[in-house]
């Protein structure tokens, strides 16, 4: 019998086309389970919010909320997004084949069409 071939997600290239689905976007990366950075890409024009000891910790943090959340999927389903809003920064998060994919955007903008975009931006890679 053949082996399926899986092949990994190209990150460098989901990330780029995430950072440039919508001017408001300012970084998008995958992270694992072990909070690490798998890729990340941030618009050039900005600068970070967090320096890279708070970014570990932002990671950890958020990994740790998803895990938790995991304890209410057999009542609620599979967790699809989460959006956290900051006066500075808005933040969402997809689950990802078993990775998290982290979006940050300007705060207080039109959210949908960025999410619907990113959504497709993945799509494919998520069969």
């Amino acid at each position: 019998m053949a082996e399926e071939i899986v092949a990994e997600p190209n990150y460098e290239k989901l990330c780029s086309n995430i950072l440039n689905c919508n001017e408001h976007v300012r970084f998008a990366g995958f992270v694992n389970d072990k909070s690490q950075i798998l890729f990340s890409a941030q618009k050039d024009n900005l600068d970070s919010l967090l320096n890279e000891s708070e970014i570990g910790m932002s990671i950890q943090y958020t990994l740790d909320r998803w895990r938790k959340a995991q304890n209410f999927t057999f009542r609620l389903g599979k967790e699809r997004l989460t959006l956290t809003e900051y006066d500075n920064v808005t933040l969402f998060t997809i689950p990802f084949k078993g990775k998290l994919l982290l979006v940050s955007t300007e705060p207080r903008i039109e959210y949908d069409p960025i999410i619907e975009k990113v959504n497709s931006i993945i799509a494919d890679w998520t069969k």
